[in-house]
């Protein structure tokens, strides 16, 4: 990743949002917008156009595959990074 790419985050779980947020911050990369679910997380590429989107793969409202899925429909430029904690083979397999 480039550090002058405009980049938005989204995580259910608050202290790793804020963690995410914290480190990225740190190393200078540009973080424009973040969201605690999927729905706030698509609708802030929608308006923002972030250059990346790094998404939690299980979130409420849209998960981070639905998110990447509309976001591919919808031909939006953005490209995703999906993150997980969970180790179940099928999320890897549905992310690629």
């Amino acid at each position: 990743m480039k550090k002058d790419q405009s980049i938005i985050t989204a995580d259910d779980h608050p202290l790793l949002l804020k963690g995410l947020n914290d480190f990225l911050l740190e190393k200078g990369y540009n973080i424009i917008g973040s969201g605690n679910n999927g729905l706030e997380a698509y609708e802030l590429i929608e308006r923002e156009h972030p250059d990346i989107a790094i998404l939690d793969i299980q979130m409420p409202k849209m998960s981070g595959l639905d998110v990447a899925k509309k976001c591919k429909e919808n031909h939006l430029a953005t490209k995703i990074i999906l993150i997980t904690l969970h180790k179940e083979r099928q999320l890897y397999d549905q992310a690629k």
